[in-house]
């Protein structure tokens, strides 16, 4: 069978038709972070940052970068410009000050829980489909990722 997203292909497998028709639905990410980052003043890079960000633990920049699966210096630029705009503080560990620790201040936590309301509303596509197959294409995803379903069906 040929895509009509990538004009050509020939899917060898279901499963790189499934990973094709992912890709194709999150087309609109880019656009949807690009907005809700620009909304709250920050760069993609930066919103993203602090959406993974937990603002009821405090976390080291290397463990954040590990989150991110990125090295720690990338991370520096993001956090940099989230302490400047207030969003988040910045400590050197009490126990080894070679360590920075960040916190999400209480503007911060305004504006995250801003930024995950609007990047982590559903697409027009995902809530016209019936309710049992949401829960079985959460389910299969849940499968895929490596995660034990652990919430009742809805």
């Amino acid at each position: 069978m040929a895509d009509q997203f990538v004009p050509g292909l020939r899917y060898r497998s279901s499963a790189q038709e499934l990973w094709a028709l992912l890709i194709e639905a999150f087309a609109g990410w880019e656009e949807r972070i690009n907005e809700a980052a620009a909304a709250a003043g920050l760069s993609p890079v930066s919103a993203w940052v602090l959406v993974q960000l937990d603002p009821e633990h405090a976390i080291s920049q290397k463990k954040l970068a590990a989150r991110l699966r990125c090295n720690p210096s990338t991370v520096v630029d993001p956090t940099d410009r989230l302490e400047e705009n207030g969003l988040v503080i910045r400590r050197p560990q009490p126990t080894d000050r070679r360590i920075n620790i960040l916190t999400v201040t209480r503007k911060g936590r305004q504006v995250r829980q801003t930024l995950v309301r609007r990047l982590f509303e559903p697409p027009e596509a995902f809530r016209r489909l019936p309710a049992a197959d949401q829960d079985r294409f959460r389910d299969a995803m849940l499968t895929a990722v490596g995660r034990v379903k652990t919430r009742p069906k809805s």
